[in-house]
């Protein structure tokens, strides 16, 4: 498997990699020092507008590449040359164990800190090119049509959110409810969306270009789509994976599809390596991993299994059952069943990540992730159509649809129970679990091989004398496995040190109760 010239790229990759990450945080490290609580000038330019402060990229030969966030009373705009002199604050770094660490989420975004100024100097307008002041003035004009739409405040925000990545309007206690529900990947922008957009100017390409010289069409327009946004690193890594397949196939190259993910992680790393400390961009390529490599096994199981209750069924003469299989084998039952195995397959594979990330267990997000797909595919179909096009009608399938979808999450918030609050688990139970899944799904695997080789002949040999001994010893292994589960549960559950927390509220007084009851007041 791993040959000698294999291990040394894997070798020697690891070695410039971690290099890369030595020397950027070197640099953000020596920003702090240097920086903080100090009156400091900065020469940028304004890139993004947010709602109380700028994006401020910063010109400056040692620092290239890095942005600020602003805040200023003065009015400017996008493009705008600056010279800002102020106060650096330091980035916040978690403050308790498991905490928000703000430091480290702004690295993911290439930001040094914030700068209270004191005075900017405006030296030039537009000093940003042309293609970019377009994109942004375009990402204007289709907020102000979402605007003017017949919706409602917050059916208008969350559409933002949906199609331009901007939700910074959303309502706290929908981004809540979304949150408890477990779906709030929906309002995030995803491969879903480049699906659609791909999808959407392919009908209307193929006829005016014909089908081959299209692709060059629709790679510039996901390109102009990812630049609307503002290359969010899950939707890089769907809209280069995009361009690449469409290229590949303009090109009649045949595209891999381990390839094409290993070649976008590669472009993020190497433009921010703190990228991969960001949480969007696990949960993505997690997802996607687990679709490749648990969908299509999966599918040809149910498969398998729906044939087998057919012949029986047939043989039995049970009405009932052939019936609901032919419903499931139809057109639109084949659309539901590939629907849900995405979700389950995706699931599998981002769990882990959600309980060490979130230290919750989501129980009825599968459910609720597949009412939510359903829902989200006319959204985003519909949401694109009337970027471009005013139609009252499509508007209100829209409104209609965007209720529905809030109505979800508000539900899934509402579902006792609907996620459970466990402890940080170890990297190694995190480690064993992919490995046992990795296991079952192969046993799987060798189960439906049909012509098998000579090795998956004997692992299937000695995975029938297993389950023979299993049978035989059945009562003992049950006593067993019990018996590790209580000792493990008492293990964890039985306390070893009183120990005494303190949470840090930003307030100057703080009370809590220890287990004497006793309350306690610190100034």
């Amino acid at each position: 498997m791993f040959t000698k010239n294999v291990i040394v790229l894997i070798i020697i990759s690891s070695i410039i990699s971690n290099s890369i990450v030595l020397i950027q945080n070197n640099k953000y490290e020596r920003i702090y020092k240097n920086s903080e609580g100090k009156e400091i000038k900065i020469n940028g330019k304004i890139v993004e507008i947010l709602n109380e402060k700028y994006k401020v990229k910063i010109i400056s030969k040692k620092n290239k590449s890095l942005y600020i966030y602003l805040q200023s009373k003065e009015k400017l705009e996008f493009g705008d040359e600056v010279i800002i002199y102020g106060k650096y604050e330091l980035p916040n770094q978690a403050r308790n164990y498991k905490g928000f660490d703000y430091r480290e989420y702004l690295k993911t975004l290439k930001i040094m800190g914030t700068v209270k100024a004191n005075k900017v100097t405006t030296i030039k307008k537009n000093s940003i090119n042309c293609f970019f002041t377009i994109i942004y003035k375009l990402k204007i004009c289709f907020s102000k049509k979402v605007n003017n739409m017949k919706l409602s405040k917050d059916e208008k925000s969350i559409l933002k959110g949906i199609l331009l990545g901007d939700k910074s309007e959303i309502d706290e206690e929908i981004i809540t409810d979304f949150s408890d529900s477990n779906i709030s990947h929906i309002l995030a922008i995803s491969g879903m969306h480049i699906s659609y957009v791909i999808l959407i100017i392919s009908f209307v390409f193929n006829r005016l270009l014909g089908k081959h010289f299209s692709k060059i069409v629709i790679s510039f327009f996901v390109f102009i789509y990812m630049c609307l946004t503002g290359f969010p690193v899950t939707f890089v890594r769907a809209g280069i994976s995009g361009i690449i397949l469409i290229m590949s196939n303009f090109f009649y190259r045949k595209n891999d599809i381990w390839q094409t993910l290993s070649l976008s992680l590669i472009i993020l790393l190497i433009n921010n390596p703190f990228s991969i400390l960001n949480i969007g961009l696990q949960l993505s390529y997690s997802a996607i991993i687990g679709i490749i490599i648990f969908q299509r096994l999966l599918r040809k199981y149910i498969s398998n299994s729906l044939e087998k209750n057919n012949n029986r069924a047939i043989r039995k003469n049970q009405k009932k059952i052939k019936y609901g299989i032919k419903i499931i084998n139809s057109k639109i039952g084949q659309i539901v069943l590939d629907s849900i195995l995405v979700t389950i397959s995706s699931m599998i594979a981002i769990i882990p990540i959600i309980i060490y990330q979130f230290n919750k267990l989501p129980i009825f997000s599968i459910f609720l992730s597949i009412l939510a797909s359903f829902i989200i595919a006319p959204i985003i179909v519909l949401g694109l159509i009337c970027l471009v096009f005013d139609n009252t009608f499509l508007q209100i399938i829209l409104s209609f649809s965007l209720k529905i979808l809030i109505f979800i999450s508000k539900l899934g918030s509402k579902i006792p129970l609907s996620k459970i609050y466990i402890i940080t688990p170890n990297i190694i139970f995190v480690i064993m679990y992919y490995v046992l899944v990795l296991l079952s799904f192969y046993i799987i695997q060798l189960k439906l091989e049909q012509t098998p080789n000579m090795f998956q002949f004997r692992i299937r040999n000695i995975i029938s004398l297993i389950k023979y001994r299993l049978n035989q010893n059945k009562t003992k292994i049950i006593s067993i496995i019990l018996a590790f589960f209580i000792i493990l549960f008492l293990y964890y559950r039985i306390p070893k040190n009183l120990k005494i927390y303190f949470v840090d509220v930003g307030q100057r007084r703080l009370y809590f109760y220890c287990n004497s009851k006793k309350q306690k007041n610190f100034n």
